[in-house]
This record gives C-alpha cells, sequence and structure tokens, in this order.
C-alpha cells in the first residue's frame, strides 16, 4: 500500500501515527527514547551508552526529531537533546507497561526501587509518594473525569482538602496555573509497581522539590535515583512513608 493511499485512507493526523510508530520502531531510536526519560542528554553522553557511531547516531536522531518525539537545544558547538514533551515520556512509560511483569526477585534492584519517570517519581518511591499523599488527602482521583470516562489509561487527579498543607510539609508549590499543553496532575501506571504514580505539573513539582531539598540524588546520571537519609527520614516523618 502506497504512502499516498495510506494517506487518502486515514487522513494526515492518522498518517502522522505511522510516522510516530515507525520512528520508534528501530531498537536503537527506541533506546535513545528511553535514555532521555533521565532528562537532557549530549551526543557523546548518548554515543558512550548505546556504543553506536556518531553517524549513525545522528540519523536516528533526525528521525525522531522529524516525528516531534525529540527537540534539541545548542549549547555551544554540541547540541542537547530531550524529549519533546511529558506526552512523549508517558507513551514510552506505557509501552514498558506492555513488558511482562519481572519476577520477583528476593532483592530490589535499584531501578525497582527510586527512578525518575522523565520529570516525576517512579519506582516503589513513586508509588509510596502517591500512596501516602491520596491517605493524607493531598491529592484524590478527577471522579468527574474518570466517570465520563472509565477506560482512561492515566486517571486525572486533582488536589484534596489537604492539599495545601501536605504540599507545603514537603515544600511543594503547588502549580496554580495550568498549562494548556500539560495535564495538571494524572496517576500514571507505573511500569515496575503496575500500580500508579503521580505524573503532571504536579508531579514535576514534587520531583524537583525532592532535588532541590536532597531528599533523592541522582546516581550515576542515569534515571535511578537514591533517597538519602535525610530523605528517609524526612518523608517518614511528614508523611509516614518508609520507603524501606
Amino acid at each position: 500500500m502506497s504512502r499516498f493511499f495510506v494517506a487518502y485512507l486515514y487522513g494526515m493526523e492518522e498518517l502522522n501515527i505511522f510516522t510516530i510508530t515507525a520512528a520508534i520502531a528501530d531498537p536503537v531510536r527506541l533506546s535513545v527514547m528511553m535514555y532521555l526519560m533521565r532528562g537532557q542528554a549530549s551526543v557523546t553522553e548518548m554515543i558512550n551508552h548505546l556504543e553506536v557511531s556518531q553517524s549513525n547516531l545522528s540519523n536516528h536522531l533526525a528521525v525522531l526529531k522529524n516525528a516531534g518525539l525529540i527537540k534539541a537545544t545548542s549549547a555551544g558547538r554540541q547540541k542537547i537533546y530531550e524529549l519533546a514533551n511529558p506526552d512523549v515520556a508517558q507513551l514510552i512509560e506505557l509501552l514498558q507497561n506492555l513488558q511482562p511483569t519481572p519476577a520477583r526477585e528476593k532483592e530490589i534492584k535499584p531501578i525497582q526501587l527510586a527512578r525518575t519517570c522523565y520529570d516525576h517519581l517512579a519506582g516503589k518511591l513513586g508509588v509510596g509518594v502517591f500512596n501516602a499523599l491520596m491517605a493524607h488527602g493531598a491529592i484524590e482521583f478527577d471522579a468527574d473525569k474518570i466517570a465520563k470516562n472509565k477506560r482512561l489509561l492515566a486517571k486525572a487527579v486533582i488536589p484534596g482538602p489537604n492539599a495545601v498543607a501536605i504540599f507545603n510539609k514537603l515544600g511543594v508549590t503547588i502549580p496554580q496555573v495550568k498549562d494548556v499543553n500539560r495535564k495538571y496532575a494524572f496517576g500514571c501506571m507505573d511500569w515496575t509497581e503496575k500500580t500508579p504514580h503521580l505524573a503532571g505539573a504536579l508531579g514535576a513539582s514534587v520531583c524537583k522539590a525532592f532535588f532541590d531539598q536532597r531528599w533523592v540524588v541522582r546516581k550515576n546520571g542515569s534515571r535511578t535515583i537514591t533517597v538519602t537519609t535525610t530523605g528517609r527520614q524526612t518523608l517518614k516523618k511528614l508523611i509516614n512513608l518508609d520507603i524501606d
């Protein structure tokens, strides 16, 4: 079937879906996007991580950029790449959710314990924070939106009755202006825990506050993060979260 005929049948909007799926179908390009889930990266960093040639990587980056999946900014003589937007990050997280649930091991791997999912917390830490915020009335599911669409993969979340008090304790300023280009807050299905962690603008604010206060620190420049001693003690005290 020709590309023109596909466009004729499905329209340009649907054709874009084919462009996106074709872009991420290549193992190297998908690996690039999974690597960028941790944040920005230079070409040199990606070459060292993925063990590909610069020319090969450049071709893959061009495909991803043309598909609107990544974006680049100039920093001196090099370019810094990142995922185009939070929706792309959610797409990668949903793809990871399609993987079979990993067999439970006696020892929990660091990436299962705590990591970032784009710009919010994930893993046991992310899920634990989500559950603690729900239990303390800081967040709650948006019943109206869920009632209208019970098949939502990402259930909308809104601030709860104790939101201001609890988030203030955590050093989190609740986003006041809702960015039209980003969901305010939702439960993103965690690919290792199979239960939601907090995503969206509110989830990003929580993650930033944790890093700013050094309750968590990045581990070796990867998605994996470590909860500091101060972080463990403070989270236990403030929201009764025992990450252990």
